[in-house]
């Protein structure tokens, strides 16, 4: 149960993902929503995935998932600097599986350069620098700075009150067939420290990079999250069109 818990979260992380540091992009953010499904050890999960942009201007990106032994939501608030800086304000987490209840936040205090981090009644204050990243906010930049055709990717990101380094590489362009058709996608691992586990993901050239599929391989057991159906700006993900013999 405990392998199945933390392969759930994991799957979720990697699905929250568009260059430097300090995040510029000149591209704007599109709106969008997908739906995932999975399957571990027998049982279904279903995700939703979510980025909008609220009346404030501010966005709000996220990612929710259920399966019969309970549910997680996660979500991150954020706004973007007239310099297209991507500037995370907070982020939330919230878990329930098999009765167990798990929540946490992180709130970015940027005139101090703080962020305030609580995990059920603990709570602490971690020093930060411009430029940080939350675990949501940094694979949005990712897709970003792919879109950018930057090739240096990496992210400082504050996950669960620690500071880290997310690392990925770009292994191939690939035509990967999902429930939606076949989608030009770039397929990305993350590079780590710990070889035992391998996160592998493909997200759709033609649609903002947004991922369609991902991949865990982690003693010797394999865990994978598949695309649905998804829209960009209201617009249907759609396939690529099928060369036949009568068309050419």
């Amino acid at each position: 149960m405990a392998l199945f818990k933390k392969t759930v979260l994991t799957l979720m992380a990697s699905l929250l993902l568009g260059s430097l540091p300090l995040g510029v992009s000149a591209d704007p953010l599109s709106n969008y929503s997908a739906t995932y499904s999975a399957e571990f050890n027998g049982m279904e999960i279903e995700a939703t995935h979510k980025l909008e942009q609220l009346e404030s201007g501010q966005y709000r990106e996220t990612l929710k998932a259920r399966n019969i032994l309970g549910k997680i939501d996660e979500q991150a608030l954020f706004k973007v600097s007239d310099q297209q800086q991507i500037i995370p304000q907070e982020y939330k987490y919230k878990r329930s599986l098999i009765g167990i209840k798990r929540t946490e936040s992180q709130i970015f205090d940027w005139p101090n350069n703080r962020v305030q981090y609580s995990k059920g009644d603990k709570k602490k204050s971690v020093a930060v620098t411009p430029g940080l990243f939350d675990i949501i906010t940094h694979k949005l930049q990712l897709r970003r700075d792919l879109q950018s055709g930057k090739e240096i990717l990496a992210y400082p990101v504050i996950s669960r009150g620690k500071l880290k380094q997310y690392v990925y590489e770009v292994i191939a362009n690939e035509v990967l067939e999902t429930a939606i058709g076949p989608l030009n996608t770039v397929k990305l691992q993350r590079i780590r420290e710990d070889e035992k586990r391998q996160t592998v993901m493909w997200l759709a050239t033609d649609w903002d990079y947004l991922a369609v599929k991902l991949e865990q391989i982690e003693n010797g057991d394999s865990h994978q999250m598949k695309i649905l159906n998804g829209q960009i700006n209201n617009m249907p993900i759609l396939p690529l069109a099928t060369v036949t013999e009568k068309n050419l």
